[in-house]
Parts: C-alpha cells; structure tokens; sequence
C-alpha cells in the first residue's frame, strides 16, 4: 500500500534549454540595474544594524564578535559572518544580497525543470521569483538588515529540499550534494534569525516523503535514504559545536545566543511570572512586576536606581523591555564578561524562584521562558490575528514604494558609525542632509526616480495580481489532492505543494503569537513571500501538466 501512495508524479526528462539560461541571467542584469538606484542607509541603531556592521568589522579584524557587551551575543551570528564574507568579495553589500536572491532563484526554477518541458513557463516562474517586490521595498531593502539574507536562504533551502525529491532516483553523488546543501543551508538560516523553529514542520515533513517516495519501498532503500539524510542533521552539528567552540574561547561560555541561555531565561522568564493585579498586552514587565521583585530579589534590587533614572529620560517601547534590562545590567557593572552576566542573571532567576515557591509573592505556574505570558483571554484575538498575518503574506499588501522614495530618508548615524557603515559594506551612504542630496545632478536624479518608478509599477503589479494566483493555487492543489487520494498516491506536486505551505503557515502561527503577546514585527515575514510566490509557481507547472496531459493524453515519467 505504501509503495502506491508513495509514487510520485510522473516528469518529463530534462530538456536542455539555452533560452531559459539566457532568459534567466537578461532579467538578473536588468533587476541589478533597477536597484542599482537605491543607496545605503546608515542609521543609529546600536541593537540593529549598526550591531551587525560592528560584528562583521570585529570578524573582519580577526577578533570573532569583538569585546562582550550586552548586545554582543544576543543575535546569531550568520548575518555578521556574511556581511564580512560579502566585504571580502569586493563588492557592496546590496548588491551581494541582490546576486544571492538571484542564484536562489536560479536553484529554484533549476530544482523544477525535470516536471515540464515549456521552457516559457520556466522563464515566467523565474522572473515571477525574481521581481519579488520585498526584495526592493525601500528603506527596509537598505539596509544592513538580515532579510537580505534570509529570504534567499529560505528559498534555497526548501528549493533543495524539492530538487532532491525529485531527484530521488539520480546518482549518489547528486543527492549528497543535495543533502549536504541543505545541511548547510538550514544550518546558516538557523542562527540568521532566532524563529527558525518555523522551518522544523517542513523539514519533517520533507525527511518522511522522502523515506517513502518511490515503488519500491524495502528496508534496505530506507536505510539508504536515511544514510542519505544524515548531513543535514551532521553538519547542524558541526556548525552548532563550531559556534559554541568561539564564543567558549572569546567570551568564556559556550552560549551562541545569550538570549536563549537558561540563565537569562531564569531572570527574564522570572519576571514576567511574577503575577500582577493587572497584566496588559504588550508589557512583559511592568512596574507591578519590578517592584515586586525589589522586595524579594536582592540581586535585582541592585537595578532600582538605574531603571528609575532610565525612566526620566527618552524610553524604548515597554514591549522591547529585553533591551531596557540587558542596557541597564551593563551599566550597573554587572555585565562586564559573559560569565559576571550569566551569574547575575542566574542569581535573580533563583531569588525570585524561590520566592515564588515560598509564595511570598504570587507567581504564574510557568516554567521561566523569554516567550510572552500567554493569557485564556487572549484567544480570543487569534482567528482575527491569524487571518490579518496571513493576508499580510499573501496578498503582499505590506509592499510600499514610491518613485520619490529615496528623497524621503536621510541617514542618521553619527560620524564614526557611517565610517563603519562605509568602509565594511562598501556602499554608497544616504547623504544626513537635503541640501546634499538636492545638488545631485538633474539627470541622476531624473534616471533614480524613473528606477523607482518601475519598481513601483512592478510591485503593485504583484499586489493586483497575487492573491487571485494564490487562491487559485489552493484551489488546484486541493483537487490535486482529492486525485491523489482516490488514486491512492501523493505525487511530488502535492506533496511539495504541502511542505511550501507548512512552511508559511508556521511562520504565520509564530507570528501571529507574538503580534498577540507582545508587538507586531514584519520584518521575518519576508521569508514567507518568496515561498507564496514558489507555491504558485509549483502549482502552476502542476496544473499545465495536467491540461496537456488531459488534451493530449500523454504520460511524462521521472528521469531515473
């Protein structure tokens, strides 16, 4: 039975096209050109992307992440290591991400080949890829942020994870290649951004299709193909161990986000159990919290002047507490290492643990987590925060640009932050003033807002045009999949159809969560776009073999 629900969708064999290649790498030159109009934006953001142009200079000078601060560990460290590698290249950063997202692509419309012989289709599905309108949505695509490389590594990972389904049957070395790409892949995405969690049901997902495809299903295919798999998990491992080994070596413990250590998890997650009379939406800690732990947590209690100080000045919203409470451990001297924070955040969790079990004061039955505290009355915000997110994703609503967008922004470091900014990532800086950008010649200017344009056109195409594919393409991969169970076989189309899906529904589900809890981010919803946009294309190939094979009554098989 397994072997009949197993099959896969049966494909055309390769068909070497020169059209597609040339197609492919015309658009890639004019997309290069377009956003060749949109220069660097160096902005004061010491937990952002100044943070992360300050580490890759520390990699860049030979020293890993530098001296330990409280920002130094609290992001992964895939970004910065990319930032010193694009550097090393030559090149500016943007443009760096700009080629990246354009050999993701590549992979993608690579990986697919074998199901269809319509090389338009193919040119189509790449440009359709390529002119995500999220990969130019200014002033976000400006910056030193870490969706530049996010969003073509989501796109290569699950574009592998396709090609080596497909390709199940190819030789030995081909599918290692595959396997040990995706190890990779995943492995850089992992510690890129810190809800990679989202990946796992794909992944899973993935790894079962792929024991099981085929028509000969015996124990010792399976054993092989496990065999096969082994390099993802091995070289998660090895990178794991490797970050671990640095940070161990510069910072004296062997956390690879400070964020997620049981220490600062104890302190944080603490505080947050602490049971008020009223506890508000998006306020993790609020002063209830903090008074009480004065009274129980004499480590704590060391931070009162510091936080009623901070309090009289400029504030950072009460939701990014994280940021306010690691700034000010570091000025009260007890942050001076990694190991002085570890055990100081140690000792707070503990006090106030203690003091919850003593029930000296009210505590929420929780495990110590930086999550949010999830409330019952809460639920009823999650149909209503579900859809809007998922709307979000596919309707690709988020998208905002206007051809006068580049006059609009104005770089805002001081003078030894865009020094940094310059020289690690090689790209032209967004000018502090007006006047500066006013005296730019007229057919320079004329020629940027005519990019900006384009860009503008062709992303509010992507608006119109979306959401209608989209729910097409749930449309036909849902009929697909009431043929796949009346023939009792899950073909490669429905089922990757399914693991593309998985994918933006886990991310949305986690976002949703935090929009609910704590504050609504858009910024890792960007690694859904290239997927929707993926989805509809798979479904579109799977649809045009269909028809032809319905009018023509033709049979396609799987290279072997």
């Amino acid at each position: 039975m397994l072997s009949n629900i197993f099959k896969p969708i049966d494909c055309v064999e390769k068909n070497s096209s020169r059209t597609l290649y040339w197609g492919m790498l015309f658009m890639i030159v004019v997309k290069l050109w377009l956003v060749e109009a949109q220069d660097f934006l160096a902005t004061y953001t010491p937990h952002d992307d100044y943070l992360f142009v300050k580490l890759a200079k520390h990699i860049l000078s030979g020293a890993w992440l530098g001296p330990y601060d409280q920002v130094t560990l609290v992001k992964g460290p895939s970004y910065p290591l990319f930032i010193a590698v694009a550097h090393h290249t030559g090149m500016p950063l943007l443009l760096v991400q700009h080629l990246l997202y354009a050999a993701a692509c590549v992979v993608a419309i690579v990986a697919l080949r074998p199901l269809i012989r319509a090389q338009w289709l193919l040119v189509l599905g790449f440009f359709f890829l390529l002119f995500n309108p999220f990969t130019y949505s200014y002033p976000g695509t400006g910056r030193a942020f870490r969706l530049g490389l996010s969003m073509p590594l989501v796109l290569a990972l699950f574009s592998c994870m396709g090609a080596l389904l497909i390709r199940y049957k190819y030789s030995l070395l081909n599918r290692t290649f595959l396997s040990v790409c995706i190890g990779v892949i995943f492995s850089l995405l992992w510690y890129t951004r810190e809800e990679g969690i989202w990946l796992l049901p794909s992944l899973a997902l993935f790894g079962l299709y792929f024991l099981l495809i085929g028509g000969n299903i015996t124990f010792q295919n399976v054993l092989t193909r496990i065999a096969l798999l082994l390099p993802i998990p091995l070289i998660f491992t090895f990178v794991t161990i490797t970050f671990k080994q640095l940070n161990q070596k510069h910072y004296g413990a062997p956390y690879i986000i400070e964020l997620k250590s049981p220490e600062f998890q104890s302190a944080l997650g603490g505080l947050m159990n602490i049971n008020v009379k009223e506890i508000k939406r998006y306020i993790p800690v609020g002063i209830e919290n903090q008074e009480a732990a004065y009274e129980v947590s004499p480590t704590f209690k060391q931070l009162q002047p510091y936080f009623e100080e901070a309090g009289k000045g400029a504030q950072l919203p009460q939701s990014f507490y994280i940021w306010v409470l690691r700034d000010i451990v570091r000025k009260s001297g007890n942050a001076d290492s990694l190991p002085e924070a570890l055990e100081f955040y140690r000792k707070v969790g503990e006090e106030i643990s203690a003091a919850c079990a003593a029930e000296e004061i009210a505590c929420i039955d929780r495990k110590p987590s930086i999550k949010p505290v999830w409330k019952s009355k809460y639920i009823k915000y999650i149909p209503e925060t579900f859809w809007d997110i998922s709307k979000q994703a596919v309707t690709f609503r988020a998208f905002k640009l206007s051809e006068h967008e580049y006059g609009k922004w104005r770089s805002t470091a001081p003078k030894e932050m865009v020094e940094d900014y310059r020289f690690v990532t090689r790209e032209k800086i967004v000018p502090a003033y007006q006047h500066d950008i006013a005296a730019y010649p007229d057919y320079y200017n004329h020629m940027i807002v005519e990019k900006f344009r384009i860009k503008v056109d062709i992303g509010n195409s992507y608006k119109l045009i979306t959401p209608g594919l989209f729910a097409l393409s749930v449309f036909a991969h849902m009929f697909f999949l009431v043929q796949s169970l009346q023939k009792r076989q899950f073909d490669f189309a429905t089922t990757f159809g399914f693991i593309l899906l998985g994918g933006i529904v886990s991310l949305v589900i986690i976002l949703t969560y935090v929009k609910i809890t704590l504050w609504s981010i858009n910024r890792p919803l960007f690694s859904a776009y290239p997927l929707v946009l993926y989805y509809i294309i798979l479904i579109a190939i799977s649809t045009h073999n269909y028809i032809k094979n319905k009018m023509f009554h033709t049979n396609t098989r799987l290279p072997s």
